[in-house]
Formats: C-alpha cells, structure tokens, sequence
C-alpha cells in the first residue's frame, strides 16, 4: 500500500499556522470553544418519523383472565412496554422503560412475571402487571450492550445472551444473581436465541458460523450439535423455537427452518424455507405447527405427516414477531384461533374451524424515531431516514410540512443520493438500493422499487453512494461475520448491477463522492458485525465506475483505521474526517495539503467504526461543518479555528435554501449559517 507523500498545513488550537512534515501522528486534540447559548439562527422543524416497530412478543393472561400481548417499541433515547388486550386489539397500559430504546426479548415466567431483554445498555426488567412494577433487575456484565433471547426453566430461573460477547447468563429471581456461563464459541460474538429444554439450554450463535449448542445447565458444560450440511456452512441461528420436543431452528441466510429432535439427538428432515423466524405452538385441534412462508402465505406443518398446506388465509402476510392460540370471545372466531403480530403492529387472526381470517391495526400510540440519515430530494425537500424500524419522511422548506411514506415500507436508510428527478436510497439489510421518484405517488415495491440487491454478494449496508458518468456507485459494509466490502455499479440505461468485492480490502467502503466521471471513496477496515477485523488503514481512493478500475489509491493517515467522511469542497478538493481531524485531500497531487485538529472519538471501546450517517458539509464560502463525537463543528480553512455550534447531532446536510439541516436524535432541526 503506498504512504501518501503529503505537503500539510495543520492548525493548533487557535489560529496558528505550522508547516507539516511528513509525520503520520494524529493531530494534537483540539478542545472547541463552548458555544453561546442557544446556537444562533437553530430552530426545530419537528419529529419526521414515527413508528410501531415491534421486535417481538410475549402472550400472557391476566389475573382476571383477559388475554393480552406484551411487547416494547423501538424508540429513541427510551421507550416503553405495553400491554395490549387481544379482544379489544389495544393498549391498556404503558410503562416507561429507562435505560432502554427496544426489547429483542420478551417471556412470561411461571408465576406471571414478564421479563424484558433490552438494549442499548444491556439491562434485563421484570414487570409485574397486578401490582403495576416493573424492577431494574440489572445489568449481567459492562460488556454486554444488547441482550438476546429468553428462556425460562420451570423453577423461574431466566436464561438470555449478550452481545456483542456471544455469553450465556442466568438470572435467579430468589436470590437476584446473574451466573455467567461465559463465551459458548469463540467465532461468535451473537448468541441470538435460548430456549430451555429438560436440564439444558439450546443456544443459537452465529455470525462467523452458525451454531446450536446444548449447554448443561447444572455443569456448564457446551456441546456443539453440528448443523447438517449443507447448512453447516451458513453464518448464522438466529432463532430456536421448541414445540413438542421438536427445535425448530431458523437460519439467516437461506432462510431454512431446520428441525432437530430434542429426545433422539437428531436431526429430522427440514420444514423448508420460512419468512418467518419461528413457527406456532401446535394447534389443539391437529398436530399442526403454523409459520409464514417466504412467499408470505400462511402455511400449517403436519407434525404426524411431515407434509405442509397452504391455508389460504392470508395473500400476503408480513413475517411474525410471535404467534399464539387464544380463544378471542367473538362470533366466527369459536374456540381457539391463531394470533400472530407482525413489525408494524397489526394483529392476524386465523380460525382453522371456520376458516375465516382478519387482519386489525392494534392501537398503539407510536414511538418517536431516531433519524439515521438525511438527504436533499430532487424538489428540494429535505428527507429523513430512520434508524431501526426504518421510515422515511420529507420536510418541505417552502411550506414546513412534514409528510412520511406509510409505514412498514422503507427500512432503514443508511446513505440517499439525488440524481436527476429521482432520489436513490440505501437501505439496510440485505444490501438494497431503492430508487424513488417523489413526483410521482408512492406505491412501495415500484416507487420506490429496487434496483440493486447485493445480499447474494454477501453485502449488507450501502453506506456510500455517488453517481458519475451515468451511472450510480454504491459503496457497501458487507453481511455479519463477514469481511470484504465492495463498490457496485448500477447503470441505469441497462438496468445493469456489477459488484467488485474487495476495493477496501477486508474492510469497508464507508463513504463516496463525485467530481466529473471520477468517484472518490473512503474505507474503514470495519467489515460487517460479529467478526474481528485485521488491522488495516483508512484509505482514499479513485474509481472509474465506466471501467470498474480503481484509478489510484492513498493512505492519507497510516495508523489510522478509518476515513470516514468525504465532502467536495468549491474549488475541486476533497474534505475527509478521521480520527482527531478534518484534512484537505487535493485529487490532482494526490496530497493532504491542510488539516485542523477535532477531537478525538473512541475508535478503540467499540465494535465498528462506519458512516454513521451524513457527518460533512462544505459550504460555498469553503466554511467546513463537521459532525464529531456529537457535536456539530465549525471549522475555517482560512484559520484553523474550530467552534462549536450545538451538541447532540448525529448527521447533518446542506439544502437547496442554504440552510443546514441536522438531527438531533428523533428531531430535525434547520440551522442558518
């Protein structure tokens, strides 16, 4: 790899000027001048995006008998547990859940008492609903950031894992003790399901390779149950379901729903491909288990037969966050009918007696949410990517309207770029770019409809995209457990997608401009989650996306594993940020020629370092605005000087009225220069 011969200007805290060598330390930290109070011309436009997003479900029934859901939205900053009667299909109570934005995790205990696996602090709760308390149980190790999967033995004991350390850990609610079962494999970092079974805990793992495990509970001791092949290559369990004695065991990439007899130790012939992640508890009138197909049908197993129906049902359903049978009280609907809730919040209801079938929203009020990315459209208006539960939203300068596309459509949104009339997007999993004509009325699957999908290419989140020369370049993070990024080429005249695996190296391409028919791109030697990536340095490159070459290549900073912005300036040059500072990249001379010490992030307490989000603006004037560790910078080329202008900022965008739209959180708010 070939160090950057570089010529550097490089401002100290004030205004400063010192002539740069050649020398590869980072740049003196620089603490940024407090801001006034408020941030001068700052106003809140408003909350864009707002949704239901439900991970999973738990089904319970209280003291007097009513059926309900229990269940905790994806929110912003924090959120909420609610309880949902399932006959009258809403919420009868929330609870404020500190310390937490969402649940991977719900189960009822033997007593009744509801237990809540959160994230982003890791923290397991307990809710008791006919008393109204919910207790902090704790947190079972500083390490653990998410907490995955529940299982509850009969004696009460609570069983889940942690992220990002793949550990196994019970709770004891007679004593209020975690016990640590430690690390269950060493190649996985994601223990994304528990159940417990007789006298030991089935465990799925992944991402580098996917695994179930049996862990004794009383000893500890982990047996690894080689997946059949052809599956024992796959990356990953992401969930285990146990009806009868019989795991079900869902896998992500092929989306395969094996079956492993609990009892025998072996493995039985698989259910075959599922949309849905787990199936439903056998049906009282039949030995039937129901799951969502990968066509969106709802289908019926015959656990006596090994044959599966299509129930005709439901056309197309959406995948399930948690099925039950439960006797709704209603004409139609004798006896007990299947229930599942799905990601937006609606309950499907089947009733295999009559046969009939409908589909209500649940009333539950929705959760702000955290805008993961910005874009200006072709219009002019502002756009808003949300984070997790996805969404999208517009804002209009000219009115102050805020309008979002219905909900359930748009996933997340990592990257957007304006081409023309159209606004592409680049949204997370499965690596899908989206192009959307905002002119003309929304109809998801065709507007916005996809034109890219590079999951088969083991891509994931398309962080970075540029168009040159007629065609879009789409940078990516590859899939979890996996290293190697890539840059794509979609060619919109011939409807063309070309992938080119490892332009990063191992790592990532996080960030992507263009000037003329050339992209320039950035990398990051974070590949996809789950796996530990070999040491590498952040690098700027030139792509030609007419000939797919990578045109030249330099490492402005060596040591320094991230380049994580990119911005073109007025006058032709490239703004990069890394760690600790802004530096100017001149594309012809191929040199640094100006950096300006910020401060510096944690790059070494994390799990990744990508884009996250839009975090550069040049203005006209040649002004930088940079988004670092939380708070929106000020920096003059001309000076040095840094100010601060408000903190709290996760991305920020230059819009067509010269004005800087930035978020806080689940809040947009415009800021005049």
């Amino acid at each position: 790899m070939p160090r950057l011969a570089r010529r550097v200007l490089t401002f100290a805290a004030a205004v400063a000027l010192v002539a740069g060598g050649a020398a590869s330390a980072p740049a003196a930290p620089v603490a940024p001048a407090a801001p006034a109070a408020p941030a001068a011309g700052l106003t809140e436009v408003g909350t864009p995006i707002t949704n239901v997003a439900i991970d999973k479900v738990a089904y319970g029934t209280l003291p007097d008998g009513t059926p309900v859901i229990y269940t905790v939205l994806l929110g912003s900053g924090t959120t909420s547990l609610h309880v949902i009667d399932v006959r009258e299909r809403r919420s009868i109570r929330s609870v404020r859940l500190p310390g937490a934005i969402g649940s991977r995790d719900l189960a009822v205990a033997p007593d009744g008492t509801l237990y809540i696996a959160t994230f982003q602090q890791g923290r397991l709760y307990s809710y008791d609903y006919a008393t109204d308390t919910l207790t902090d149980v704790g947190r079972p190790s500083s390490a653990v950031t998410y907490l995955y999967g529940l299982g509850i033995h009969p004696d009460g004991t609570v069983f889940f894992g942690g992220y990002p350390t793949g550990q196994l850990f019970a709770y004891d609610p007679d004593d209020g003790t975690f016990r640590d079962y430690g690390n269950l494999s060493p190649d996985s970092q994601y223990l994304r399901s528990v159940v417990v079974w007789g006298d030991a805990v089935y465990a799925g793992l992944g991402t580098q390779k996917a695994r179930l495990v049996r862990v004794d509970i009383g000893s500890g001791a982990v047996t690894d149950i080689a997946l059949p092949p052809p599956y024992d290559a796959e990356h990953e369990v992401n969930q285990v379901t146990v009806r009868s004695d019989i795991a079900y065991v869902h896998l992500t990439a092929s989306r395969t729903m094996l079956r492993y007899d609990l009892r025998a130790r072996t493995w039985l012939a698989p259910l075959g491909p599922a949309g849905g992640l787990d199936v439903s508890p056998v049906a009282p009138m039949r030995k039937e288990v129901y799951f969502v197909g990968t066509n969106g049908r709802l289908n019926a197993f015959s656990t006596l037969t090994g044959r599966t129906r299509e129930t005709g049902a439901f056309p197309s359903m959406f995948t399930s966050r948690g099925f039950a049978w439960i006797d709704l009280d209603e004409p139609g609907y004798p006896g007990e009918s299947l229930v599942m809730t799905d990601y937006i919040g609606r309950l499907w209801v089947h009733n295999p007696r009559t046969g009939q079938s409908r589909v209500d929203q649940l009333e539950i009020t929705g959760e702000p949410v955290h805008i993961r990315s910005l874009g200006v459209g072709p219009d002019g208006r502002v756009w808003a990517g949300g984070l997790g539960s996805g969404g999208l939203s517009s804002y209009d300068p000219a009115t102050g309207e805020l309008a979002q596309v219905p909900r359930g459509t748009v996933g997340q949104t990592d990257e957007m770029l304006r081409v023309g009339s159209d606004l592409y997007l680049g949204t997370y999993p499965a690596g899908t770019v989206l192009r959307y004509r905002p002119s003309e009325p929304f109809a998801w699957g065709s507007n916005p409809g996809p034109v890219a999908n590079l999951a088969a290419q083991g891509q994931d989140r398309p962080m970075a995209l540029a168009s040159a020369a007629g065609r879009v370049v789409i940078g990516t993070v590859p899939n979890y457990g996996q290293l190697t990024g890539a840059i794509s080429v979609y060619d919109p005249a011939t409807g063309s997608v070309s992938v080119d695996r490892g332009v990063a190296g191992t790592g990532s391409v996080v960030s992507a401009v263009a000037i003329g028919d050339v992209v320039y791109a950035s990398t990051s030697k974070w590949a996809g989650l789950g796996i530990v990536p070999p040491d590498d340095d952040g690098r700027v490159f030139a792509y030609d996306p007419v000939t797919r070459t990578k045109l030249w290549e330099v490492t402005p900073y060596p040591g320094l594993p991230a380049v994580t912005e990119l911005a073109v300036s007025p006058s032709g040059t490239l703004w990069g940020l890394t760690l600790g500072r802004l530096f100017e990249l001149d594309p012809s001379t191929r040199q640094v020629v100006r950096e300006i010490a910020v401060p510096a992030e944690d790059w070494i307490n994390v799990d990744h370092v990508w884009s996250e989000g839009q975090r550069l603006v040049v203005l006209m004037d040649g002004t930088v605005y940079a988004v670092v560790g939380g708070q929106l910078l000020r920096a003059d080329p001309s000076t040095g000087a840094v100010t601060t202008v408000t903190s709290g900022v996760s991305a920020v965008v230059l819009g067509d009225d010269g004005a800087l739209y930035l978020s806080k959180g689940a809040v947009l708010h415009r800021l005049v220069p």
